[in-house]
């Protein structure tokens, strides 16, 4: 491994700046390196002079000797910059995954093939081609306007069949969704027979088969249109610097050397030229997201190292929390403010739509347009990194979104935390005993094609533990109690208790009894604005006061006035 990989393979969690320089040392170094490389071309060229007008007129073995040796060293040369030229771009390649990786994940596969695989040694290559027209036009100067021409048409034959690929659409993309069909299909094969959409469900899998498939044709002969092109025009330079130079020599012009020079320096013109066609999907795919890396870059990145707050234990502080709904001026949630503190348990309740999901996904931070203050501690959310935010922060969506792994893995979010952490975490969730029942306990392999099916109040359980893992401060419930039979919400209450006893801040959607008897508090949403909020207790005394008061005000309405909108859109908290 070359001293040039060392410094970026070291990890991704390093600094902007490291990555920079690690980029521009191996960019650098592919520069130089491909000068070196056509130095050496140059001395081939050199060779085969001296070989022909030299060596061969003199019949020297001592000459003979002495050229050999300089091809020897010649040869040796070519391979070793090669080879390190290589090391270099994969160097490249691997400072540009890092920044692709701090800089939000940004996508590069067709960047890394790039320069992994010979399509950025090509484009490289291509563009030292006016340096050997030049050297041609110092043996004969119109001998040089022959592979000039043919390099022009080959470079606009390149730009056709660019366009062509570019718009058949990215194979990898394509090949992706092809996947994921097939994937849907064979996991959920019983199920869509249930269903009865087995048949559609294939229907659609083939038809990205035969996307793909045809996608593949396509490319492929553009591919070949354009290496047979080049080819072509590489055969009549070849033969038409041929006739030139053989010309130039007839008539004492030039030696027979500088004949041979001529048709390799013809021969180098073309060759990366064929390189680029080869190449030619991976290159026009690469080139945007090499745009997209160096706009990334160049825009002005916050620190990353972020200073270690202390772990949250103390309240949970919403003020002013707003999201608008994308692309429109209706709010989901507005002007949403509470306090909890360590033991409360905040049930939230409200009609259909009414914002209590959003409301929980913006306590986690994945909502990037809302606005307001969520502070833990104090501390609003951006002060902790990803990392840190998921110790101190819970999260069970609506559906239990389990992924392909283990029980094990999923409860631990696929990380190499001690099964002591992930058995507590199930027992408080009280799915322990359900999970050491199946066939290999924490072991057992869910979410992949041929598990064991199960059932999704034990789905549901898993995805509690989940988000009870590393006992964080505060933990976010939707709905948990959707999928539960009478153990479910048993477990529920029991769950809830242990929350309350730790000093957690639990927010918990939903209106089951299991959820309302464990709450401390209550929020009450309706248009995604608070409507009631505080204690169990004090909630259920005004939401039974507004219903008295509704009943009153209908009762004194004649029977044949125009019937109004009623104010209890909220349910009663019994």
């Amino acid at each position: 491994m070359s001293r040039l990989l060392k410094p970026v393979l070291t990890g991704s969690a390093r600094s902007s700046q490291t990555v920079r320089a690690s980029g521009r040392t191996a960019a650098m170094s592919v520069a130089l390196l491909t000068l070196a490389m056509w130095v050496i071309l140059a001395g081939y060229c050199l060779y085969v002079m001296l070989l022909l007008d030299v060596a061969l007129p003199g019949r020297s073995g001592e000459t003979l000797a002495g050229l050999a040796a300089m091809a020897g060293v010649l040869v040796i040369g070519h391979a070793y910059v090669l080879q390190t030229r290589r090391q270099a771009l994969a160097a490249l390649a691997a400072a540009c995954d890092a920044a692709g990786e701090r800089l939000n994940h940004i996508e590069q596969d067709a960047l890394r093939e790039a320069l992994l695989r010979g399509g950025a040694a090509a484009f490289v290559d291509a563009a030292a081609i006016p340096l050997v027209i030049g050297g041609l036009a110092l043996i004969g100067g119109w001998i040089a306007a022959i592979p000039l021409v043919g390099a022009v048409l080959g470079l606009a034959i390149l730009s056709i069949e660019a366009n062509a690929v570019r718009r058949f659409g990215r194979l990898d993309v394509a090949r992706r969704t092809r996947d994921g069909a097939a994937l849907i299909v064979s996991t959920n094969r019983r199920h869509l027979g249930q269903l009865g959409l087995y048949e559609r469900a294939m229907a659609v899998a083939s038809s990205h088969r035969r996307t793909v498939a045809l996608s593949d044709a396509e490319t492929a002969a553009a591919e070949g249109r354009a290496l047979g092109a080049i080819n072509l025009l590489a055969g009549f330079s070849l033969a038409g610097s041929a006739a030139a130079a053989t010309s130039i020599v007839a008539s004492d012009a030039a030696s027979i050397g500088g004949l041979a020079v001529t048709l390799l320096m013809t021969c180098l013109v073309f060759q990366p030229l064929r390189r680029l066609a080869a190449h030619l999907p991976t290159l026009m795919f690469a080139a945007p997201e090499w745009k997209v890396l160096l706009a990334a870059e160049a825009e002005p990145n916050a620190a990353t190292a972020m200073v270690a707050l202390p772990r949250p234990a103390r309240e949970l502080d919403v003020s002013g929390l707003t999201v608008p709904v994308a692309g429109t001026r209706r709010l989901t949630l507005q002007d949403v403010t509470f306090n909890a503190t360590a033991g409360d348990v905040v049930a939230v309740i409200g009609p259909a739509a009414g914002g209590k999901s959003t409301l929980l996904e913006a306590l986690v931070g994945q909502i990037p347009n809302a606005s307001g203050d969520v502070r833990l501690d104090g501390a609003a959310l951006n002060q902790w990194d990803r990392a840190a935010l998921r110790q101190h922060v819970g999260y069970l969506p609506q559906l239990p979104g389990l992924l392909r792994g283990t029980v094990a893995q999923n409860i631990s979010g696929f990380g190499s935390e001690p099964g002591e952490a992930i058995i507590r975490a199930a027992q408080v969730a009280g799915v322990h005993d359900d999970i050491v029942r199946l066939p290999d306990g924490y072991d057992t392999m869910i979410a992949e094609p041929g598990a064991l099916p199960l059932a999704l109040s034990l789905q549901q359980r898993i995805a509690w533990a989940r988000a009870l893992f590393g006992e964080p401060f505060l933990v976010l419930l939707d709905n948990p109690a959707s999928f539960q039979d009478n153990d479910g919400h048993l477990a529920l209450r029991r769950c809830l208790a242990r929350l309350r006893a730790r000093g957690a801040v639990t927010i918990v959607t939903g209106d089951a009894a299991s959820i309302i008897d464990s709450a401390s508090h209550v929020l009450v949403l309706r248009h995604g604005g608070v409507l009631e909020f505080g204690t169990t207790e004090e909630v259920r005394g005004k939401m039974v006061e507004r219903q008295r008061r509704e009943a009153e005000r209908l009762a004194s309405v004649s029977v044949f006035a125009e019937p109004r909108e009623t104010l209890a859109d909220a349910p009663l908290v019994e």
